[in-house]
């Protein structure tokens, strides 16, 4: 663990005596004089086996210092990198906006060593939860839209059915779980009951223990799988960090696989999810403005400091040619290049009815072309191992489709 004191060249009394008191709890405390000496340290970070934040404790001592532009810094994504301010005080307002993103916090001049160890033991458990430990950590896929309206939902939650039903996963726990926590759809397509309490979770995270997540978990029967979706609410505050550590370390105790359903738009923490992940799969359609959408978020994946170790592409209701096989392919290959891509034909009359009844195509009509074409998406993931991510830059693992 790498922990930073940020004394940009400046000395003081104060600032002396608090690296003394933060050094008798933490004696491997590092001065840090430049920012952007940290580059260097997230390079070396990222190449170690189970690699840990960064954490640099600012302090503010100087007495009547504005903390905008403290706060503006927090703001701004720092992947790998923690900061814990130091100050005598702080703003409610101030305090939210630093929480925020999920990599900042805030501990008080008088406190600042053991509410430093307090945070740190914190983010390191957060890092347990959200799969950075291999002890009890679920295998977990995500399904990344490339934009709205692509069938995403639909995709995951035909490949969970299909992933229950078949010999690797009869037997164990799969969750499906839906982080668009606005405008959640999952449940309506599977006629259940979305039971999610989103403000309840995010108001007070520690609060969720077994028998409060239990409350939010809705069970689909006819498959086995169970689902945590959130009911449709516009004005539904977003999750953040906290309430995600506790949701996930719920997860990780109980569940097997998770298919994690994203939502288009990217809060603070998608990539921290898709990070965590084994395996993302980026879902488009077949035309050319949003197979550019789908290398866009490709790429965005792939140059996140953490990505998973498989990226896949699912093209959605595409079409086929007259003389069989999936029409355009060669757009495909022209704007994708070497991407490993899986062709989810078009059967609008399938789509509909299973929309209608809340049944999924996959147990109704598992003859049906999509049935058929998620099997082959679904057989990737149940091969699947929890394992180490790939380090930022690296080309697909899977061999292009031809």
């Amino acid at each position: 663990m790498q922990v930073f004191l940020f004394t940009a060249g400046i000395e003081s009394d104060e600032l002396v005596d608090l690296e003394r008191r933060i050094a008798t709890k933490l004696p491997g405390l590092q001065r840090l004089a430049r920012i952007d000496e940290v580059s260097r340290r997230l390079a070396e970070n990222g190449t170690a086996a189970n690699p840990e934040p960064i954490y640099i404790i600012f302090p503010v001592l100087a007495p009547g210092t504005s903390l905008e532009r403290i706060v503006s810094i927090a703001e701004k994504p720092s992947p790998g990198v923690f900061l814990i301010f130091v100050s005598r005080e702080i703003s409610a307002s101030d305090y939210k906006r630093l929480l925020r993103g999920g990599s900042a916090d805030w501990v008080s001049l008088q406190n600042a060593p053991q509410e430093i160890l307090d945070i740190i033991a914190r983010v390191n458990r957060r890092s347990v939860a959200l799969g950075d430990s291999e002890h009890k950590r679920p295998i977990i896929a995500a399904f990344v839209p490339s934009n709205g309206g692509v069938g995403t939902a639909t995709l995951a939650i035909e490949a969970a059915v299909q992933l229950k039903a078949g010999k690797q996963f009869r037997n164990k726990k799969i969750c499906l779980l839906d982080l668009d926590v606005q405008g959640s759809h999952v449940c309506d397509y599977l006629d259940i009951e979305p039971r999610l309490q989103v403000k309840e979770l995010v108001e007070d995270p520690e609060r969720l223990d077994t028998q409060l997540f239990d409350l939010f978990v809705s069970h689909h029967s006819a498959s086995g799988i169970d689902v945590l979706a959130a009911p449709r609410d516009r004005s539904a505050p977003d999750l953040d960090i906290a309430a995600l550590d506790a949701l996930f370390g719920r997860i990780s105790e109980r569940y097997d696989l998770v298919i994690v359903d994203l939502p288009s738009g990217w809060s603070g923490w998608t990539e921290q999810i898709i990070g965590v992940c084994d395996l993302a799969v980026v879902t488009g359609l077949n035309n050319v403005p949003s197979l550019r959408q789908v290398a866009e978020t490709v790429a965005r994946i792939r140059n996140a400091p953490q990505i998973p170790a498989q990226i896949v592409v699912a093209l959605n209701r595409c079409e086929r040619r007259l003389m069989g096989g999936i029409a355009r392919r060669q757009h495909v290959q022209r704007v994708l290049g070497r991407e490993k891509v899986f062709y989810v034909r078009e059967d609008m009359a399938q789509a509909s009815h299973s929309l209608n009844t809340g049944v999924p195509i996959s147990l109704g009509t598992p003859s049906s072309r999509i049935a058929k074409d998620i099997r082959a998406l679904a057989s990737l993931i149940a091969d699947l191992r929890p394992g180490r991510r790939q380090p930022a830059g690296s080309p697909a693992t899977v061999p292009a489709e031809n």
